[in-house]
């Protein structure tokens, strides 16, 4: 009577582990990938809203690059919990034939650029339209501008809907010196706050 109930356990074991223990594993990991897969189709349309509004953008300004950075945490520093506090360009587009700022600015410590950025924090924006005037401030973007082929730079900040902290920026370039009108800056201004929307409502979506 033992060795029976014991093989019938042994069989109800094995059944288990070979039958329906994979079965509920492939369950879990079918779940698993449509839960990851429908997340990264979300963001993918996320991505898309954003890069029309910079196609748009770069189309009626004729500019050769349009990009976003966005504020980031890059860490702690050695001795102490407080944050590095840096930038990347997260969204571009460029005219064929013009190189991508977007391989220059990853990872930057904002203390590198904290004249631009106190700059912006303050008025909201950075207009240089000739770098190499130097009757023209630069902000100290100069070096930055000639690392990437910049003649003309029109930054605008992104600030949060609902807090309105400044979360990231948006750049206008040229490779020739290029002074932008009166409308087109206005134009700019709007482009940037319906951009901010957007990124804040996918910033607070989980």
């Amino acid at each position: 009577m033992d060795t029976n109930i014991s093989m019938l356990g042994a069989i109800i074991v094995a059944v288990i582990s070979t039958i329906i223990g994979p079965t509920i594993m492939e369950y879990v990991k079918q779940k698993f990938r449509k839960k990851k897969g429908d997340l990264i189709k979300k963001d993918l349309e996320k991505n898309v809203i954003v890069d029309q509004e910079l196609r748009s953008i770069s189309e009626v300004l004729d500019a050769d690059r349009v990009w976003i950075t966005q504020f980031h945490n890059g860490g702690h520093f050695l001795l102490s919990n407080k944050s590095i506090q840096k930038f990347s360009i997260t969204y571009e587009i460029t005219k064929i034939g013009v190189s991508p700022a977007s391989q220059v600015f990853k990872d930057i410590p904002i203390s590198l650029y904290s004249r631009a950025m106190n700059k912006i924090l303050e008025d909201g924006y950075i207009y240089v339209s000739d770098f190499d005037n130097p009757c023209i401030e630069s902000y100290c973007l100069k070096s930055a501008a000639y690392a990437t082929g910049t003649k003309s730079s029109y930054i605008v900040a992104l600030n949060d809907i609902v807090t309105d902290r400044c979360i990231g920026t948006i750049g206008v370039e040229y490779c020739n010196k290029k002074e932008l009108h009166q409308d087109e800056i206005e134009f700019i201004t709007e482009k940037s706050n319906r951009i901010a929307g957007y990124l804040s409502v996918f910033l607070k979506e989980k």
